[in-house]
């Protein structure tokens, strides 16, 4: 059994309803991280280039976008987890073991599988 990551970056705005701070629209540089594992078959668990193509798929509706459009309460936690959902319907012969998702360079959160 081996584990594999990649990351991928976008850019978003949001705002958390009801939040003193973060109720205003405000934007990120969100940084998420995919670790999945799994048997290897032919030298690898999964081809790099799949697994990225995978995550910037997942991402991809909420790039440049108001986040609070697509998830009603937007907290880096929803977010990842909007993320996983995402992920689990495109990643079929490998297991999600961790996803985390970084909101700027120092605060992130982690789904652990």
């Amino acid at each position: 059994m081996m584990r594999v990551g990649v990351a991928e970056y976008f850019d978003s705005s949001h705002y958390i309803p009801g939040h003193e701070k973060c109720g205003k629209v405000h934007g990120h540089t969100y940084r998420v991280e995919v670790e999945v594992e799994g048997e290897l078959k032919n030298g690898m668990v999964i081809d790099f280039a799949d697994l990225k193509k995978a995550l910037k798929d997942a991402v991809e509706e909420l790039d440049h976008r108001l986040i609070n459009e697509i998830i009603e309460n937007p907290t880096c936690e929803n977010i990842c987890l909007y993320i996983y959902e995402r992920l689990k319907g495109k990643l079929k012969d490998v297991k999600i073991v961790r996803v985390r998702l970084y909101e700027g360079k120092d605060k992130w959160v982690e789904l652990i599988l």
